[in-house]
C-alpha cells in the first residue's frame, strides 16, 4: 500500500524528493512621517545681537521725515498767508487802486509818487494763471494810479534800464505824457543805466537828474540779425527751401543771405523809428539848458553812443547830477511843495501769482541756474528795439 508522503515535513537535505523553497519575507509597508515645523530663527537685533524685538528705524529716517513734513507745513502756511494777503489787497485808501502805498519819507498830505522802471522794457511777462505782469504794464498801471490820485502832485520815475522794444517804450512814453496832461510834474532819476528806450521814456520829463555814475544816451534803433547759412550749407550740408507767398516773406531768415533790396527795406524801418526818437527828444528837451537848438546838432549827439551823467548834463540830455533824494527835492520844487510825503507803489502777490509764476513773486527753490524760456524766445525773435544791445 502506497503512502502519501507530506513533502512539507521533509527537512532540506533529508529524505527523498525535492525540498520546498523557503517562503520569502513579506516586505515592510512604507511609512510616511510628518516632521514637526522648525521654530522660527530669531532676527538679530541692531548691532548684531540676537533678540526677539524687531529693529527700530534709523535716526536718519526720522530726521528726513521731520524735515519733509516741516517743509510741507511751511509751504502750506505760506500759501495760506499769500491767499489772505491777496484777498485783503483791495483794503486800501482808494478801493479802485491796484497798488498799495508804501511810505518812504515825509508826513504831509500832498504826495510825490516814486515809480520804478527796472530791467528791459518789454510788454512780456507773467504766468499761466497770472498773465500780463510785465515791466510795461506795471509801469502804466502805476502811472495811471498816480494820475488819478488828486493828492499826488509829482511823479519821480526811477529808471534803471537798457531800453527795450520800440512799441513797449512808446507805450510808457505815451502814459508819461498823459500824467503830465493830468497836471502831474514828472522828474526822472537815472540810475546805473538809462539808455535808449530808457532815455526815450525820460525825454518828456520836466527835469532829469542823472546819477554821477549813470550810463545814458544810446539814442537810436537796432535790429539784430544772425546769418548762419554758410554754416548750414557748407559744413552741415543743409539747405532751407521755404514755400512763400512773396519774395520777401522770409526776410531776415538766418538760413540764407540777405539781398541788397531786403537790406534797404529794413534800413527804411530803422530810419523811420530813429526819426521818431529824435523828434520826441527835441520836443521834450527844447528849452532846457545846454540842449542844442539845431536839429543837426541833436542828430550828431544822437548817433548811438553812450554818455556819463556829467556828459549828459553838458550836452543838455540831463539837467543835473545827483541822487534819488535830490530827485525828490527837484519834484517838490517843480510842484511847489513844502510839506509832502514820498510814497512808492507795491502790490502783495496773490495765490494765483505764486501758482501762475508771476514775475514779481517767483521764488527760486532749487538754488541753481534758471533759464527763462520767455526771455530766450524774445532774444531769438527779430524786433526793432530802442535798446543798448551791443550783441545778438
Amino acid at each position: 500500500m502506497n503512502e502519501v508522503v507530506n513533502n512539507s515535513s521533509i527537512t532540506p537535505g533529508g529524505g527523498a524528493g525535492v525540498p520546498t523553497p523557503p517562503t520569502p519575507p513579506t516586505p515592510a509597508t512604507p511609512r510616511i512621517e510628518v516632521m514637526p515645523p522648525l521654530p522660527p530663527r530669531p532676527i538679530p537685533a541692531a548691532g548684531g545681537v540676537s533678540g526677539g524685538k524687531k529693529p527700530g528705524k534709523p535716526l536718519s529716517f526720522w530726521i528726513a521725515l521731520i524735515l519733509f513734513f516741516g517743509l510741507g507745513l511751511s509751504f502750506l502756511m505760506n500759501i495760506a498767508l499769500l491767499a489772505f494777503q491777496g484777498a485783503s489787497s483791495g483794503l486800501s485808501e482808494h478801493p479802485g487802486h491796484k497798488y498799495h502805498e508804501e511810505l518812504l519819507d515825509g508826513s504831509g498830505r500832498d504826495k510825490i509818487a516814486v515809480i520804478e522802471v527796472n530791467g528791459v522794457i518789454m510788454d512780456f511777462g507773467g504766468g499761466l494763471l497770472s498773465p500780463g505782469n510785465s515791466v510795461v504794464r506795471r509801469t502804466i498801471e502805476q502811472l495811471r494810479q498816480a494820475a488819478d490820485d488828486a493828492s499826488v502832485k509829482a511823479i519821480v520815475l526811477s529808471i534803471d534800464s537798457p531800453g527795450g522794444g520800440v512799441t513797449a517804450s512808446d507805450l510808457i512814453y505815451h502814459e508819461v505824457l498823459k500824467a503830465k496832461q493830468a497836471g502831474k510834474k514828472v522828474v526822472v532819476h537815472m540810475g546805473d543805466l538809462c539808455a535808449s528806450g530808457g532815455y526815450y521814456i525820460s525825454a518828456p520829463a520836466d527835469r532829469i537828474v542823472a546819477s554821477p555814475t549813470t550810463i545814458t544816451g544810446s539814442i537810436g534803433v537796432i535790429m539784430n540779425h544772425i546769418d548762419y547759412h554758410e554754416l548750414l550749407e557748407k559744413t552741415l550740408l543743409i539747405k532751407e527751401e521755404p514755400i512763400k507767398s512773396g519774395p520777401h516773406k522770409d526776410i531776415l531768415s538766418p538760413a540764407r543771405a540777405m539781398t541788397p533790396e531786403e537790406r534797404a527795406i529794413l534800413q527804411g524801418l530803422i530810419d523811420s523809428m530813429y526819426k521818431r526818437f529824435v523828434d520826441l527828444v527835441i520836443d521834450g528837451r527844447k528849452g532846457h539848458a545846454n540842449f542844442p537848438a539845431d536839429r543837426a546838432a541833436v542828430v550828431k549827439i544822437a548817433d548811438g553812443r553812450v554818455y556819463t551823467g556829467d556828459e549828459a548834463v553838458t550836452l543838455g540830455l540831463a539837467d543835473a547830477t545827483g541822487y534819488l533824494e535830490d530827485a525828490y527835492q527837484e519834484a517838490a520844487k517843480a510842484a511847489s511843495l513844502t510839506d509832502y510825503r514820498v510814497i512808492k507803489y507795491s502790490r502783495q502777490p496773490s495765490l494765483l501769482d505764486v501758482l501762475g509764476g508771476n514775475a514779481e513773486s517767483k521764488v527760486n527753490i532749487n538754488g541753481g541756474v534758471q533759464i527763462d524760456a520767455g526771455k530766450l524766445l524774445q532774444d531769438l525773435t527779430p524786433r526793432l528795439e530802442y535798446r543798448w544791445n551791443p550783441g545778438p
